[in-house]
Order: structure tokens, then sequence, then C-alpha cells
């Protein structure tokens, strides 16, 4: 059956429509007048408010840390967790309040753009001398330059627009000198890395079978062929074993298609600056061929079809797959005796562009306490803390933290992995309504999955739709 918008449906469209309410409100009221200068003798506030979400971006490591924070400067953190829903819900409703309560939220890059004007400017702040003699984060060029420039730089009153070279180091001079600003810093950053079971690549009888049957030695896939033979040979019915794993259901199909196209030498954000969707292209039409013939070819779990983040972390941690792509770190049970985790890069095509995104710690522009919030995510996302909080299994963001991984690190090969997947990444479109757009395409990728429709006439489909949804939105 060919999936629509109804079904799942209602509540979604819902909550979708609710945050493109809410994105033109704030974008319509927010004040564009320039912020006063920051008092770097600003009163020092006893607590400091922080609206955080949970696992999405490892509450838990900021948790770790916060302690030190009062040790160091005296000053309380007060830290609210909400999941991801009532958290983006939260945010919206306190800036649509104009609230000063929060001084800091965490900020999610697929709805960041229908907050910004709601952010404060922060160029100001790291161009003060007198802010950042205790602050390491004035360095601001060991950001990881893609994350950071994807992540953070903005300009207010043009959302969509990014900076032209998005590998420049960061630095807040030349940024704001090109006309933007910084709204945030990167704390967070979650991006699409594949775990395979080590033990099963290395097993001798594994590497002569594959040796055999394909005339080549076995070797993780470096390519979308090679990792199409890798799956294939994987999947061992008599172990109970599929090579891979797809989460081609309609809320996750988007991440592992986006990762495709950009691979297939596309435009992986989906939407161009000007308002343009890019998907619907020779390389998106190979691209979603490819996924939907993986998925078809019973290499992958059944159910594969509604597979999402959990069921396919689930599927690999389990013993079921011999590979999988997902956006976290891996332990496998307690039944899965003898095997061990690798990670590598997605594979490539022509291109290259694991699909990535990040949460930034900004500062609310209603504060009355700006100058310690400043001094409060210029600390927690410094060097040094990030390094302290990989012991929770945080996703830095500095290039100096991955650096410094020690290799008796027990995911110092993930974390390798990760930092170079983020250096290649490619990010989400800037809109005020990604969430109902990104929608859209899944539907259009699971339709393919399915056989309900072709690549083509699925993403035909999808694009009209999409730019009803664009133009709706005015973005």
């Amino acid at each position: 059956m060919k999936i629509t918008n109804n079904g799942r449906g209602t509540k979604f469209r819902l909550a979708a429509g609710m945050a493109a309410a809410l994105s033109a409100t704030l974008l319509a009221s927010a004040c564009s007048s320039a912020p006063p200068a920051p008092n770097a003798n600003a009163a020092k506030p006893t607590e400091l408010r922080v609206l955080y979400t949970t696992d999405e971006a490892n509450s838990a490591a900021l948790a770790s840390i916060a302690p030190q924070f009062k040790e160091k400067f005296g000053v309380d953190l007060k830290i609210d967790n909400m999941p991801y829903d009532a958290l983006q819900q939260k945010v919206f409703s306190e800036f649509a309040a104009g609230s000063s309560y929060y001084d800091m939220v965490v900020v999610d890059t697929p709805w960041a753009p229908g907050v910004v004007q709601n952010l404060e400017p922060l160029s100001s702040y790291l161009q003060n001398e007198a802010l950042n003699k205790t602050s390491p984060q004035s360095a601001l060029g060991d950001f990881i330059p893609k994350v950071f420039n994807d992540t953070a730089v903005y300009k207010a009153d043009s959302p969509a627009q990014r900076l032209p070279d998005s590998t420049a180091k960061p630095d807040t001079a030349n940024i704001t000198k090109a006309g933007f600003d910084i709204y945030g810093l990167p704390i967070q950053s979650n991006g699409a890395v594949m775990a395979y079971r080590s033990d099963l690549f290395n097993d001798p009888t594994q590497k002569s079978n594959f040796k055999a049957k394909y005339g080549r030695d076995l070797t993780v896939p470096a390519t979308w062929d090679e990792y199409a033979q890798v799956a294939e040979f994987f999947t061992q019915p008599d172990k109970k074993l599929y090579g891979t794993t797809v989460m081609a259901g309609v809320t996750t199909a988007t991440d592992d298609f986006k990762t495709l196209l950009a691979s297939y030498g596309g435009n992986g954000t989906l939407v161009d600056e000007n308002m343009k969707p890019t998907f619907n292209t020779p390389e998106g039409v190979a691209a979603l061929t490819y996924y939907a013939k993986l998925a078809q070819s019973g290499h992958v779990p059944p159910g594969s079809n509604s597979a999402d983040w959990v069921t396919i972390a689930d599927s690999f941690s389990s013993g079921l797959t011999a590979m999988t792509i997902n956006f976290h770190d891996f332990k496998l049970a307690d039944n899965v005796k003898g095997g061990t985790i690798g990670y590598a890069p997605t594979p490539h095509g022509v291109s290259t562009g694991p699909q990535f995104g990040t949460w930034m710690l900004s500062i609310n522009k209603n504060s009355k306490n700006k100058e310690w919030a400043y001094q409060a995510i210029s600390w927690l996302t410094a060097a040094e803390q990030q390094t302290s909080m990989t012991a929770k299994a945080l996703h830095p963001t500095r290039e100096s933290v991955y650096a410094g991984i020690k290799k008796d690190n027990p995911l110092a090969g993930y974390y390798d992995t990760l930092g170079k997947s983020l250096a290649t990444g490619v990010g989400r479109a800037r809109l005020t309504n990604w969430t109902e757009v990104s929608h859209e395409v899944a539907i259009a990728v699971n339709n393919a999955v399915t056989g309900s429709a072709s690549p083509s006439d699925a993403l035909k489909a999808a694009e009209t739709k999409v730019l009803t949804l664009l133009k709706a939105a005015g973005n």
C-alpha cells in the first residue's frame, strides 16, 4: 500500500504545523535592533537556568560537569531536561512569550532557522577581551569547520543563507565581515557512521568463503557497491544473520537517503538556499534506486520497511546483522559470544557526505544574565570540558578533542571515525518547516522501498509537495 499523509498523519501535521506557525510568529515578532554591548562587569547571578534535552544531546554528559562550573564561577547551573518533542515546543513557546526565565537553551539544527532571531548574537561577546580572560572559547578555530558553520553561523534576517565556504576555519572577524553572526556554540554532533562485526570480518572461514565466492579479499566496504556485496555475503540464514540494515520507516528514511544522495554527487541538504528542491535529480533517482534495491534484496531483516534508529540498533546489537549505519556507538548483547565491533565511515560513491546534525548551546535574547550565560556556554563547550564529557560518550565538536582521544579509550575507534565523518558531513536545508519537508521525502523513499512507486515517480511526487510546503511557509 502506498503511504500518504494519512495514518501517521493527523498527529504529525498538528505538531509540524504548530512548529511552522510558531516559527512564523517568532520571525515576525523578534526584535531586529542591535543589542547593547556586553558588560564585563555585569552582576553575578546566583544561578543560570538551562533548557536542555535528554539523550539526544547527552544530558548525562552535561550534568557530569555542571558542579565544576559552580566551583569555578560560583554560579549554579539549573538544568531542565525534556525529551525531544517537548523540548522543541517549550523552546518555541518560551520565545513566543518573550520569556526571560531560561538564560540558555539547547537548539537542534532542524529548527534553528525558526528561532535564530530570538538567540543572542555572540560576536560582540567573543571579541570582548574582558569576557574571555578565563575562557579558551575565543579560539573558535578548534571547532570542526563544517560542524560550526552549519550549526551556529546565520544571517538572522535571512536564515536560509550559509557561508560560501562551509570548510572555512571559524573566525569571528571573517564571519561578521561576510554579514553573518554566531548564534550558539556547538556541544554535541551526531553523524552517520558505519558499525560492523569485526569478529566476522576477521574470521578465517568467512574470509576464505568470501574470496572463493567473489574473487577478492573480504574487507570493510568503502563503496556502496562493496557494501551491497558484503551485505549479500553475510546474509547467512543458517546462522540467523543478515548483511545489514536500512531504516526505511517514514520517521527516519530521509537520513539514509541524504547520505546516499550526497555520495552519489547530489546536494544532500535536499533544498538549496534559493528554496529549490535538490533531490528529484538524476543523482537522487540513482541513490534511491540503490536504496530500494538493497531494501528489497532480502539482505536486511524482515520489517525493515518500517524500521527506525531504534529498530536497526537493536538488530545490530542483538547479533542479527553484520553491519549497520547509525548515529551512535554500540554494545553487543551478552548472547553474542565473541562478538567485537569496528567502525568505519559510511561508503562513498563519486563523493561522500554522511548525514549529520548538531546541538548548540545558545543564549536567550531575553535573558537578564547574558554575560554570565556567555561564560557558561564558553566553558561548557571548551575543549577541556568536552574531553571530560567523553567519559559519558559525548560526541565532541572540537578537532583537538578528537585528536586527543587516547588509543586505550574503549570508544577510540568510534571517535576516530566520527571525527572524520563530521569533517565531510552534509547537514540539512535551513527551513522553518524542515520536519514537514523531511517527512515528504521519507514518504517518497518508503514508497520506492515498498514498490508502491518507482524511485523517479516517488521523488517527483515529493518534489511537488515540498514546493507547496516551502511556498506556504514563506521560506
